[in-house]
């Protein structure tokens, strides 16, 4: 029998995206223990855990007590959350085990609820978003009639993939957005109680950015920026596509520059984050971080772009400094190249009878990677959040021309596509 090896990495939630991540320590001779928390017992998150990745999984269930009892048989090399599910047990867990890189436990409230996101960065000096966190409708009311601007957006405190997120342009419409919000249950499994109102920037021309990052002992470093376009379904502002930014666009310096500030106030010393931040008139504002890998992307073309990604930079932020300081000064690789990462949306419901074809997606002139539960699932359902797209793909190509020609050859192709898995004409 082989000795238990003692050095290990202890992934709590490594679900949805956080999967790929027990490989990347595993490459660099790490094995890895799992943490199934509380907050991840739905199939959404439960779904996708592989536990043949880990030596062991432990569950929060059995208290963190029994946890901390049965990691006192390894060397925790870190702590970290695999997915959003596991930031707030992370945290407590690296508080426990300390002088382990981790999150700061003094700001963990700030790193899910979007209240207190919000109230941190602002006691810092930082730009946020002007907001009313209550559970009385009446309340909410009196602060929109305050405002000069009927647009606002009412949300849970710690939701996730755009979950019970509403856009209101009248009293009337936070009211009902209060009536769908309060007493529903998160993703997370919490009943949402208080309701967390915010001005909508989006509507006042702010332009909306994803922001990857990576940090080591509190050095942050900006992966990739992509500049994000919505369209409303119902009362949500969906994805519809985001563009990748280069280092010599105008808005690039603002945006890492007030990301890292972000970064170091929500305590993120270690690890990786995914930023949603809206460029406004007045410099950048966060909507919200995830101090975890982003969900639906692909690292490996983010690394083929910018020459870093979250994934390539994870182990080291962790437990390799030097190695991590040395890796962030690569430069971009040469040429530049133009890149758009799309949604796909589902505009129709119904049985699937046909399984998908997606080989006139393929042979467009940029396509460069898709990843889709299109061939998995018993039926097709309308996309209305991040949680109901059925998947993603990037678009790669020396000119923006190329991009813009197959962006729009690629949704006539993605009608077809749903029309033939319901077996349309």
């Amino acid at each position: 029998m082989s000795p238990i090896p003692r050095e290990v990495v202890v992934i709590v939630d490594p679900v949805r995206a956080g999967t790929r991540i027990p490989q990347l320590f595993n490459g660099q001779g790490y094995r890895c223990v799992s943490v199934l928390s509380d907050e991840s017992v739905s199939d959404f998150w439960r779904a996708s855990f592989r536990p043949q990745d880990f030596l062991h999984t432990f569950h929060e269930a059995d208290g963190i007590e029994s946890i901390l009892a049965g990691l006192s048989a390894y060397e925790v090399a870190c702590v970290l959350p695999g997915g959003e599910s596991g930031v707030n047990l992370a945290s407590r867990l690296g508080e426990r085990l300390s002088g382990q890189p981790s999150l700061d436990p003094a700001t963990a409230a700030a790193r899910r609820d979007k209240y207190h996101m919000a109230e941190t960065l602002r006691s810092r000096g930082l730009a946020a978003i002007p907001h009313c966190r209550t559970a009385d409708i009446e309340v909410a009311l009196d602060w929109l009639r305050a405002r000069p601007d009927p647009h606002v957006v009412v949300k849970p405190l710690a939701g996730t993939s755009a979950e019970g997120v509403h856009f209101c342009d009248s009293a009337e419409a936070v009211r009902r957005a209060f009536s769908d919000l309060q007493g529903s249950v998160s993703l997370f499994g919490e009943v949402n109680q208080d309701v967390l109102v915010q001005q909508d920037i989006l509507h006042g021309g702010g332009v909306e950015y994803t922001v990857n990052s990576a940090s080591s002992r509190g050095r942050h470093h900006i992966t990739d920026i992509w500049r994000m376009r919505r369209e409303m379904v119902g009362a949500t502002a969906v994805c519809v596509y985001s563009d990748l930014v280069h280092p010599d666009e105008p808005e690039h310096p603002a945006l890492v520059a007030y990301c890292a500030d972000v970064l170091t106030a929500l305590g993120v010393r270690d690890g990786v984050g995914h930023s949603e931040i809206m460029l406004t008139r007045d410099g950048p504002v966060l909507i919200e971080t995830g101090t975890r890998i982003e969900g639906a992307c692909d690292p490996a073309i983010a690394l083929q772009l910018t020459g870093h990604s979250q994934n390539s930079l994870l182990v080291p932020a962790y437990l390799d400094p030097q190695g991590f300081g040395h890796a962030i000064t690569r430069p971009w690789p040469q040429p530049a190249r133009q890149a758009r990462h799309v949604y796909l949306l589902c505009p129709v419901a119904g049985p699937v009878v046909n399984p998908p074809d997606f080989g006139p997606i393929r042979r467009l002139p940029s396509f460069a990677g898709l990843d889709t539960t299109l061939d998995a699932v018993p039926a097709l359902q309308p996309t209305v959040n991040l949680a109901t797209c059925p998947g993603n793909l990037y678009l790669v190509a020396a000119d923006r021309d190329r991009i813009e020609e197959d962006y729009a050859a690629l949704r006539d192709l993605e009608k077809a596509l749903y029309g033939r898995m319901l077996g349309a004409a």
